[in-house]
C-alpha cells in the first residue's frame, strides 16, 4: 500500500510540470514591444530601452538585407513570461533610404499567440498569412498605429516611416520583427 503514495505523487507532479513550465507568451512580446514597437524603430532608442530593461550584451549578430550598408548593429539577450528572448537591431541605408531592423526571437514562443499580440497591438489584421508567417504594414498616424494599403506605400516611407511588422514560426519559438523603411 505504501507504493500507491510516491507513485500517485510522482504522476500529480509530472503532469502539473509541464503546466508549469508554459511560457507567458504576453510578457514576452510585450519585452518586444518595449524595446521594437514603443521605440517606433529608431536605433538609439532601441539601445537605450534595451539597456534600461535589463537586455545583456551578447555575441550572436543579425543578417541586414543584402545591399544595405549597415551604419550601427546590436544584439543582447534576456529572458521575460519563461521565455529566453534574443534581440537583434541594426541600421543603415540604402542610397538615400534609410532602413532599420529590430527583431526578437522569442525561445518557446507560440506562434498563434505571438501573432493574436501583434493584432492586438497594432489594431488590425495581417495584410498577409500564412501557417507560418504573418506581415502587417503600416505607419504612424497621430500616436496610432495606421494599416497600409499598396497605395500608401510610398507616402508612408516618405513622411513617418514605412513599417513590416512581421511574426513567423521558428523550430524553437516564434520571431516578432518591424523593419522600417524611411525616405
Amino acid at each position: 500500500m505504501n507504493w500507491i503514495g510516491p507513485s500517485l505523487a510522482a504522476v500529480v507532479m509530472a503532469a502539473a510540470a509541464p503546466a508549469l513550465a508554459a511560457p507567458d507568451n504576453a510578457k514576452a512580446f510585450a519585452a518586444f514591444v518595449k524595446v521594437c514597437g514603443d521605440t517606433h524603430g529608431d536605433y538609439s532608442a532601441i539601445s537605450t530601452a534595451a539597456d534600461a530593461n535589463g537586455w545583456k550584451t551578447t555575441q550572436v549578430k543579425a543578417d541586414a538585407f543584402p545591399g544595405v550598408t549597415v551604419a550601427d548593429s546590436l544584439s543582447r539577450d534576456t529572458s521575460a513570461g519563461g521565455s529566453a528572448l534574443t534581440l537583434y537591431a541594426w541600421r543603415g541605408a540604402k542610397g538615400a533610404i534609410q532602413i532599420s531592423e529590430c527583431k526578437v526571437r522569442i525561445g518557446k514562443g507560440k506562434l498563434a499567440e505571438m501573432q493574436a499580440a501583434a493584432q492586438a497591438w497594432l489594431g488590425f489584421a495581417p495584410q498577409d498569412a500564412t501557417a507560418k508567417k504573418a506581415s502587417f504594414l503600416f505607419t504612424d498616424e497621430g500616436g496610432a498605429h495606421k494599416a497600409l494599403g499598396p497605395a500608401d506605400r510610398d507616402a508612408a516611407a516618405a513622411g513617418a516611416g514605412l513599417r513590416m511588422m512581421t511574426v513567423s514560426g521558428d523550430p524553437d519559438g516564434a520571431i516578432v520583427s518591424i523593419l522600417k523603411i524611411k525616405k
